[in-house]
């Protein structure tokens, strides 16, 4: 194809600057300047294959959710970016195998300078052999390397036989038909003829680069062949970048050719041959007294086009939205229906849509949602959620059958809707209403009884270790001191009750038999005395709390000890 009908993209202009920077080296005795520039523009063009591969993926990443989106529309676009990105990693894999085939003929290790992780001032040296024992070449390795410390440590960039050697054999000045090159080439155009097949008439569309098979003016000014162009005379750290270059190459031809791919499924996103009627309620539930809300639109407007209805016997005209917002009162209860017609104009006249939707108006129910158990307990604060559905929760006015019985108020730390029950009373039923304010009058609404009763006992802890289970003989030397805390069992968030005293007693040890503590750690002596203990023998903890409803309790617990 030609460059008028595909011209260069910005990224294809830069990649062949740098490749102009070091064909100019080329020109230059080879100092140890050229070889440090040769690391330079090498470093430079690894980091721009790296974005490349990083948009490469996002691009990927978008397919794949307009694929899971509209199926229908983006498979056929989608196989054709797999099989673009199938043959573009095949390519750039020959790239990578040829380069690091290529640096096991010039180094047989890597010593690469990296800063010292522990002294940013200083610095270490990592050495990563490239060989493997039997003396081949070690690809990850030489992959590892590169990818720490890049061209950085390569040397014998100077090096001009290497290269020519490698890449072109001994077919200085003719047709080169073995080597590195000649494979690099094969492929090149085996791929650029697989990419058109796939794309087919989208081929037209898309720049791929990679001139391989046309012939170039030297620096003679005479015809010569790409392999000659390259890798005749040339040194290894050209041959190294010549490589790099043509690896940013194949990447560029994908993302330009699956991006290309992409932009096609996006252009017709909005374009449309039909036109249908969407209706949206606010809600198809509604309480006697609440509003029914429903909006109406097309599936397909222009904003400075105006469209007319009639719904529910009354005329409308679209807002800038493009919509039309019908509402009415809700006095009655029982399943409701309401129509209407949309006229649209169109360039032969106007069109008319019929549409139909259907509700329910219910009477008002309040609902009672405990939002941490299913009982209400004496002393202390019981998050619960009252509501009723279509009422907005400021509307909604709750109250108690007995005030002797509980308190209840609303819950600032968890916003409208939400209460806090504080029963005084441990036992028996607490009853509590809700009505719903209308104006200056309230509706009842409904009521709900919650069971009132006392905090349950919290357990002992040794450790992890529940009251009850058995504590191996070799963790004895590990406690420090109980704790008093609820079980997963009592689902319930409040404080932790405190520890007042202790009094313990162990079993089949010679000696005190009960031994009393103040607080909630344990001395010296009483470890010494604990960890007498065998294998059979009874820990009793009996222990008296501060509870969380401000109550205080004995609690008393027993361990075994098992071996």
């Amino acid at each position: 194809m030609s460059a008028s009908n595909c011209p260069e993209t910005p990224r294809q202009k830069m990649i062949q600057m740098m490749y102009l920077v070091y064909t100019a080296m080329l020109a230059l005795n080879v100092s140890a300047e050229v070889v440090e520039g040769f690391k330079t523009v090498g470093n430079a063009m690894t980091k721009s294959n790296e974005n490349m591969v990083v948009k490469l993926e996002d691009t990927y990443d978008n397919f794949e959710a307009a694929l899971k989106n509209n199926p229908a529309k983006v498979q056929e676009k989608y196989d054709k970016a797999q099989e673009i990105k199938k043959l573009s990693n095949e390519l750039v894999y020959t790239i990578d195998t040829v380069t690091y085939s290529f640096i096991g003929e010039l180094a047989s290790k890597a010593e690469i300078r990296l800063i010292d992780p522990s002294d940013n001032e200083k610095t270490i040296t990592r050495v990563i052999p490239l060989k493997n024992d039997d003396g081949s070449k070690n690809f990850d390795s030489i992959a590892e390397a590169l990818k720490i410390g890049g061209f950085s440590w390569l040397n014998k960039l100077d090096d001009n036989h290497a290269g020519t050697r490698y890449f072109i054999g001994d077919a200085e000045g003719k047709e080169v038909t073995e080597g590195a090159a000649a494979e690099i080439k094969k492929k090149i155009i085996e791929y650029k003829h697989a990419v058109k097949e796939s794309l087919g008439a989208d081929s037209s569309h898309v720049t791929l680069g990679l001139n391989v098979e046309e012939y170039h003016l030297n620096s003679e000014g005479k015809p010569t062949s790409w392999e000659q162009l390259n890798f005749n005379n040339t040194v290894a750290g050209a041959a190294l970048v010549t490589l790099t270059r043509m690896k940013a190459e194949v990447m560029n031809a994908e993302f330009d050719a699956v991006n290309m791919l992409y932009k096609q499924i996006r252009s017709n996103d909005f374009s449309f041959d039909k036109v249908a009627v969407i209706t949206r309620p606010r809600s198809s539930y509604i309480m006697q007294g609440g509003k029914y809300e429903l909006i109406v639109n097309v599936g397909a407007y222009d904003s400075k086009a105006k469209f007319e209805a009639n719904v529910g016997g009354a005329h409308f005209t679209s807002n800038d939205s493009g919509q039309v917002v019908y509402s009415t009162i809700c006095n009655t209860t029982g399943p409701k229906t309401i129509t209407g017609t949309v006229y649209v104009k169109k360039d032969n006249g106007v069109e008319s849509y019929d549409f139909k939707e259907t509700y329910f108006v219910a009477e008002p129910m309040a609902v009672f949602e405990l939002t941490e158990m299913n009982v209400v307990y004496a002393g202390i604060d019981n998050p619960v959620k009252i509501s009723v559905p279509g009422v907005a929760a400021h509307n909604v006015v709750v109250s108690l059958a007995d005030p002797n019985q509980a308190s209840i108020i609303p819950d600032p730390k968890s916003g409208a809707g939400h209460y806090i029950i504080k029963p005084k009373v441990t036992k028996g039923n607490i009853k509590v209403n809700a009505s719903i304010k209308d104006g200056n009058n309230t509706r009842f609404a409904g009521a709900t009884e919650f069971r009132a009763r006392p905090l349950p006992d919290p357990k002992i802890f040794l450790g992890k270790v529940e009251a009850g289970k058995g504590i191996p003989i070799n963790d004895l030397k590990n406690l420090k001191a109980p704790s008093v805390r609820y079980g997963q069992e009592f689902a319930f968030h409040m404080k932790t009750p405190t520890i007042i005293k202790q009094t313990i007693d162990i079993t089949k040890v010679n000696g005190a038999t009960d031994i009393e503590n103040r607080g909630a750690q344990w001395g010296a002596e009483l470890m010494s005395y604990i960890q007498k203990a065998k294998p059979g023998c009874k820990i009793t903890l009996t222990i008296d709390v501060n509870m969380p409803d401000g109550s205080k309790r004995s609690i008393s617990n027993t361990f075994r000890i098992t071996r």
